[in-house]
């Protein structure tokens, strides 16, 4: 799960930043990167605590700008340990405070915030949005927070709060205890607000700080805050300590009720937490936010299944055209025709059969290697092919399937305007692809056709076999004159001195092709037809439509703008969401 949500964050980063994403898209993707980085960051705690056990207690004293943080976490230490500014967004990173912190512990810390560059002390970070500091002040005098590591963080809601926005969240999902502290100009903010209800699946033990109130209204604004709350989260109301405005800071002599409850909070949580509720606020988390993390994906794999189905009905309606216009047409139909002219070359020169029956690699056009007279063989049989029926129908098809597909394409880019982006890139893509996939195209079908050479030599075995069982028509074709002029035609096609369209139309082939559908042999010739063509058929199909034009184009969303999409297959996220499920 954890490497899914780093890989999910990765992505997510990827589109909030490409200028090509829609700026919706964008902002949508910006607004899911808190709630992930809670959510690695609440992952990673865990492995952090299997390196640390027996790590301190977590406290961080979160809150908005100019609230009192700081002052909360020196209150806490009993000592100016964290700098105090009256400007907006003066701490920039998580900084840990913390008595006789071991090295056991502190490496679990550091490894946990990898990434990060750890500040040491007296340092100033050259990037304070990617850093953080762990401090040791040995025993704290006269407090009672032994035993843990207070963490003063940045705010969330100033202008320059983006930028260490995400080391705030690692913090709190670090934390075993939240201390949230807001003035009274700040305690109703919007901000404020997003982010308790952010980190609300965490379940963390929370204590809200109201500073700066006067005694007079600490009531009232305390009862507004607890309505806001029950308003805003379905947990219980947090204990609500007001802090009273103090020009010389906050001491524990000017507030020892105050402060006195605020210890206790943290003495209470000092030795539990939700350390051993782990799996069940992992689900919490995790299912809280799953449906806006995944959807997106889940939308960007319904625009790849749309143009699988692209694919799928221009390859099935390619297969039907090449089926109406080549193999069901009775004029084009070229291939039983072939066999034909290998039947009677077969008939008509003695040995011959048994040579080719005897070895199989000479099926592939024997006569030519006998009969040719200085041609290239290789080159005749490529010349007769593109002159066929069936290549012309082949070309026709080719173009058809583009045409198609590029219709489609156009279709759901106007259908589809939230991802018109998408299509776009999409279109892109395939338009680049063009070139090549005429060519692997134009080499799929001559490597079609040359393999499936053999099953019509082949069928005429078959058929010339079944005429030997028959030896009273055999005899008869063999005494007439026609057969004999057939075989020469036969031969003259092998050879490459005529066409395949001129053979099949030559009367002598045609009274032979005849005779033989009304002989007895018309049913097993009807029969070796329609084998034929479904052999034709699967090859087509499966070679060349399927081959050269279904599975690259199926794939060409895969050489997309890495930085325009999520590029997440169904199947890893269907594995991370049965794992969510078994939490």
């Amino acid at each position: 799960m954890l490497d899914f949500l780093r890989l999910l964050k990765r992505r997510y980063q990827a589109i909030a930043n490409e200028p090509r994403v829609p700026e919706g898209i964008r902002a949508g993707a910006r607004s899911q990167l808190g709630s992930l980085e809670l959510g690695e960051a609440f992952l990673e705690r865990h492995a952090c605590l299997k390196q640390a056990p027996t790590l301190p207690l977590q406290a961080a004293v979160i809150g908005p700008t100019q609230s009192g943080k700081s002052s909360v976490v020196n209150l806490l230490l009993n000592q100016e340990y964290a700098g105090v500014s009256p400007l907006a967004g003066f701490t920039m990173f998580p900084q840990g405070f913390g008595p006789q912190i071991s090295e056991s512990d502190r490496q679990a810390l550091t490894a946990f915030f990898h990434g990060y560059l750890e500040v040491l002390r007296g340092q100033k970070p050259a990037e304070p949005n990617s850093a953080f500091s762990i401090r040791d002040i040995g025993p704290i005098q006269d407090s009672q927070t032994s035993n843990a590591i207070i963490w003063d963080t940045p705010d969330f809601d100033s202008i320059g709060s983006q930028h260490y926005f995400h080391s705030l969240l690692r913090t709190i999902a670090l934390s075993d205890v939240i201390v949230v502290v807001v003035s009274k100009d700040k305690y109703a903010d919007q901000s404020v607000w997003q982010m308790l209800s952010l980190i609300e699946p965490l379940n963390q033990p929370t204590l809200v700080v109201l500073n700066k109130v006067q005694a007079d209204t600490a009531e009232l604004i305390s009862r507004s805050f607890r309505d806001k709350w029950q308003e805003t989260r379905s947990d219980s109301v947090p204990s609500i300590v007001p802090f009273p405005f103090h020009p010389d800071g906050l001491h524990h002599e000017h507030m020892p009720e105050e402060s006195g409850r605020l210890f206790n909070f943290l003495q209470q949580y000092r030795t539990t937490s939700n350390r051993a509720t782990y799996r069940e606020t992992c689900s919490a988390l995790l299912n809280r936010y799953w449906e806006n993390w995944t959807e997106p994906l889940r939308e960007e794999q319904a625009q790849a299944e749309e143009w699988k189905k692209i694919i799928d009905d221009a390859t099935n309606s390619s297969t039907e055209l090449y089926q109406r216009y080549y193999l069901d047409h009775p004029q084009h139909f070229e291939t039983l025709k072939r066999a034909l002219a290998e039947l009677l070359t077969l008939l008509e020169i003695p040995g011959i059969a048994p040579l080719l029956a005897k070895t199989r690699s000479l099926l592939t056009w024997p006569i030519r290697h006998i009969f040719s007279s200085g041609q290239n063989s290789s080159d005749n049989e490529k010349e007769q092919f593109r002159e066929s029926h069936e290549f012309k129908v082949l070309e026709r098809i080719y173009e058809h399937y583009v045409t198609q597909v590029s219709n489609a394409i156009i279709s759901m880019r106007a259908e589809n305007s939230h991802y018109e982006y998408w299509w776009n890139e999409l279109y892109k893509t395939f338009e680049n692809h063009k070139t090549s996939l005429s060519e692997n195209y134009q080499a799929s079908v001559e490597e079609y056709q040359k393999d499936f050479q053999p099953c019509i030599e082949e069928v005429a075995h078959r058929l010339y076999n079944k005429l030997k069982q028959q030896p009273a028509t055999l005899t008869s074709l063999r005494a007439t004159r026609l057969t004999t002029d057939a075989a020469a035609v036969a031969i003259a096609l092998k050879t490459g001195g005529i066409g395949v369209h001129d053979f099949v139309i030559t009367p002598a082939v045609l009274s032979i092709t005849s005779y033989l559908t009304e002989s007895a042999l018309g049913h097993y010739m009807r029969k070796i037809e329609a084998e034929l063509k479904q052999m034709q058929l699967k090859a087509v199909a499966s070679n060349v439509f399927g081959k050269a034009l279904k599975k690259p184009l199926q794939n060409i969303p895969a050489g997309m703008c890495d930085q325009t999409r999520f590029n997440i297959p169904a199947e890893t996220l269907e594995q991370a969401t049965e794992t969510l499920r078994d939490l």
